[in-house]
């Protein structure tokens, strides 16, 4: 009877050991890109990194050992565009280039949330519009899936715009940064002064051009004002009108040059003196 009683014991205990050990993994993970973390680069080109958060919960913590990225459709990571594709490249916490192996990044697990980068780059500016890669993460334990996820990352490229002068006026017109200056010296009636711009855009844009005096205004007599006529892209208008101009073109980047006439209207028998006026190019982007 005693016997009996030890066997039932030890079988007893037995069976909580294997309970334990075969406990399954519960739980799934996170995978995140927050759009407000993207770090965006303008340099000799345009450079983005869009963040990739992988959060694993405790309960998977100590069932898995590998974490696998992978494009959804791609041995790359390919992200369609307005314009063209981008192949992004997948980098660590550091920002350090990971390589592939047949179109499968992997990686140890070896805490609770991995940070990881993905880079697209261009030329130039991004050509507006939406860039959308699809990602799938894998967790693995010694090549076993426990779970995976799937996510969308997307990269919005707001319409932009760059204005600069074109290397002939920089040395007749000075200034930086969208303000700059002109001076005519001495004013004598159908005078004529030319310089140009480079208008870098990644989407369309509309222009206006417009005078805030209506002409060259005396900077002690408001009554004494010169006219002036103003040409841009082969488009006259007098000082006292404003250009209104739109530029379309399919998604892309373009980076075009115009040029700008200025000629002095009659100055005979005006005040002394200096004439002064705020003449605003202003491109809208769209």
């Amino acid at each position: 009877m005693k016997l009996r009683n030890m066997v039932l014991l030890v079988l007893g205990y037995l069976l909580l050991i294997n309970t334990a050990f075969a406990k399954p993994c519960k739980g799934n993970i996170l995978v995140s890109s927050n759009s407000s973390e993207v770090i965006e680069e303008y340099n000799n080109r345009a450079t983005v990194y869009l963040p990739l958060k992988i959060q694993v919960p405790d309960s998977l913590v100590s069932c898995a050992d590998e974490i696998w990225v992978e494009d959804v459709y791609y041995y790359s990571l390919v992200f369609s565009g307005p314009t063209e594709d981008k192949y992004g490249k997948l980098l660590d916490e550091q920002f350090n280039t990971l390589s592939p192996r047949n179109g499968i990044w992997s990686m140890p697990l070896n805490s609770r949330t991995t940070q990881l980068w993905i880079r697209l780059r261009h030329y130039s500016l991004f050509p507006a519009g939406n860039y959308t890669g699809s990602i799938k993460v894998t967790l693995l334990r010694k090549s076993k899936i426990i779970d995976e996820q799937y996510l969308d990352v997307t990269y919005y490229s707001e319409p932009q715009i760059a204005i600069s002068l074109d290397n002939s006026s920089q040395s007749k017109v000075s200034g930086s940064n969208g303000l700059y200056q002109i001076d005519l010296g001495d004013l004598k009636s159908n005078m004529r002064f030319y310089w140009g711009i480079k208008i870098l855009s990644n989407s369309s844009y509309d222009v206006v051009l417009d005078s805030e005096f209506n002409g060259l205004r005396h900077e002690s007599d408001s009554q004494s004002v010169i006219d002036y006529t103003i040409g841009f892209d082969n488009v006259k208008i007098s000082s006292s009108e404003r250009l209104m101009r739109s530029y379309n073109f399919y998604p892309g980047v373009r980076n075009t040059w115009y040029g700008f006439e200025f000629i002095l209207g009659n100055t005979e028998m005006k005040p002394a003196g200096i004439y002064r006026d705020n003449l605003s190019l202003t491109v809208y982007p769209r």
